[in-house]
Order: C-alpha cells, then structure tokens, then sequence
C-alpha cells in the first residue's frame, strides 16, 4: 500500500452537575459533536462513515462499496464545504460522490486522464477557495484543481522539483491563510509551502532530523491554534508528535503519543474535532480487527484512547485516511 512499506467517534463527556445557585446561565454550552467521521478503507475498496458518539463495534451509517463505485485502493478522502464525499483511489483518480451518499454509489464526476498528473494519489484536502489538493506518491508532486473540476483536467499548480523537499508526499493539510503542510513517508520530514506555491518551490519551513521523531510521517492535521499533528506509520514504536505552530527544522516536539496503551498499530490518518480530541486510523489489525482511536484533547505519553472504534460490524478493512 505504501511506497516504503506494504502497510467513532469519542464520546462526549457528561457536563458536571452544578447546584442551583450558578446553573444555565453561568454553565458553559456544550461543545457541538463532530459530523460523522468518514474513512477510506484501502483493502475494502470502501468508504465507511461513523455517526458522532459511535464507539466500539459500531456498525456505520454509510458505506460506500460496490461495482458502480469506482473504489479500487482507495486511500484520501475529503468532504468540500456542500458535503459531497471526495475519494483519491491508488489507481490515478479521484472520484467524487453526491452528499450523503451510501450504498453502491455512481460517482457524480471522477478526475482521472493523463492531463491530470495524478500518480498514485494518495493524501487529499480543500483550500478556503474549495480547490483541491493531491499528493501524487509516485512521481513526488502536489497537484491542485480548481472547485468544480472533472474529467481529464489539467492542474492550476503543480508542487514538484528538487527544490521542494517532496518524497513520497502522503498526508497534507492546508490552514486558513492557504500554507500547505505535507507529511513526506520517503525522506521522514514535513515541508511547509507559501499559500499559491507552485512549480519547483522552496518550502518555507521544513521539520526533519533526528530530534523531531518523525519515522515515515502518513497523516498530518493543524488544530486551530496551528499546532501540527502527524502520523508515524514506519516507527518501531508507533507515534503521534506534535509540533509547535511555526516549527521548524530539527525541533523536538511538544508532546508524543507512544506506548502499548495507546493502540497505535501502523497510525495512518488523522483528524481533529472542534474541542481537538484526536481521531487516528490504525492501518494494521490486531487480531483481525482494525481500529481508530480517539484520544483527548492535549493528550501525551502512553494514553490509552478515550474511545476505540473495532469489530466486525464496522466495516473497516484496512483504514487510511480521515476526515469530518
């Protein structure tokens, strides 16, 4: 499944009890649960969706699956700002299917040709502008679609060159002001580009070396403060490291999610909620069953996950990438 290597949601806590003296109108609102968390599922040829709160052997509220689908190897996967359900498979396409669809599902549009320079895409993500981004794995690029593209369409950038620091671009997540972060699994680094990069483009920040922990980085993902949060899918002991917002270079990071409390097996996606509780896709099984594990917000060291989605009415079969 990967170049280097063949490779639910939390439930909300109960607000406390308050006495009567300082109830609703000091009590802080509840936080909003997040949407339904949806999942590739490389070896399913699927996309399977978790409702909020879902835990344990949960059966999903969708899955798309089937011959009309056009999954083969499906890796990314991203919802633009209307719902409809973006799918990168590894066979060169992205394909595109209506808000809330289930079931086997015709796509509404697939990009896929030889215009595209799409190359075993595998991380996916949108812009403010709704444009799309690829992580090409195979030929060490970044190519980015306008909204609304289909068909045999050529890019409006392409990130590639020996200038930009990519090698085996995975994971990618952009923030508000359009800087893209890419998890490359070839070389362990993060390379950060300006908003608008394109061409043989110089990174404007690179985390990498030995202080940094990173071991074939697959999932990145920015909390709102701009913290970053990736996914070490090659290390002997699985992680999460966090970074600081505007790291650089060889920094250690803030905090480290590792240990065999944690339920790391071959981490892959990764995904934040509003209140920054930590959804991760676990790529490898135990005992069969495959997972995502959900971890408090701050979360650091051998922490066991708050939540743990497993089983088999779950429909996952080889989990990569996450998203709400």
């Amino acid at each position: 499944m990967r170049t280097s290597a063949t490779w639910c949601l939390a439930a909300r806590l109960a607000l406390a009890a308050v006495v009567a003296a300082c109830s609703s109108s000091n009590a802080p609102p509840s936080p909003v649960p997040p949407g339904p968390l949806y999942v590739a599922n490389y070896n399913g040829s699927s996309v399977t969706a978790y409702a909020a709160g879902a835990t344990g052997n949960a059966t999903p509220t969708v899955t798309i699956a089937g011959s009309n689908t056009g999954l083969n190897q499906p890796s990314g996967v991203a919802l633009d700002a209307a719902g409809r359900v973006y799918v990168a498979t590894f066979i060169d396409s992205v394909t595109i299917y209506a808000t809330g669809a289930t079931g086997n599902a015709v796509p509404t549009a697939t990009i896929t040709g030889s215009n595209t320079g799409l190359s075993q895409p595998e991380g996916i993500a949108f812009d403010a502008a709704g444009d799309l981004y690829v992580a090409n794995v195979s030929n060490n690029s970044i190519t980015v679609y306008a909204a609304g593209t289909t068909g045999n369409a050529t890019p409006t950038a392409t990130i590639a060159g020996n200038n930009t620091g990519l090698s085996g671009p995975e994971g990618i997540a952009l923030d508000a002001a359009g800087h893209l972060y890419v998890a490359n699994n070839g070389n362990s680094t993060i390379t950060v580009y300006a908003a608008g990069a394109t061409g043989n483009a110089t990174p404007t920040a690179t985390i990498a070396g030995g202080n940094t922990g990173l071991n074939q980085p697959l999932g990145i993902a920015l909390d709102g403060a701009g913290r970053l949060y990736v996914t070490n899918y090659g290390a002997s002991t699985p992680s999460i490291t966090v970074y600081a917002a505007g790291a650089t270079g060889n920094t250690t990071p803030t905090a480290t999610i590792a240990g065999s409390s944690t339920g790391l097996n071959y981490p892959s996606g990764i995904a934040l909620d509003a209140v920054g509780q930590i959804y991760v896709a676990n790529a490898a099984s135990t005992n069969h069953l495959y997972s995502i594990t959900v971890y408090a917000a701050g979360a650091t060291g051998d922490a066991t996950p708050a939540v743990t989605i497993a089983g088999g009415n779950t429909g996952l079969n080889g989990p990569t990438y996450i998203t709400f």
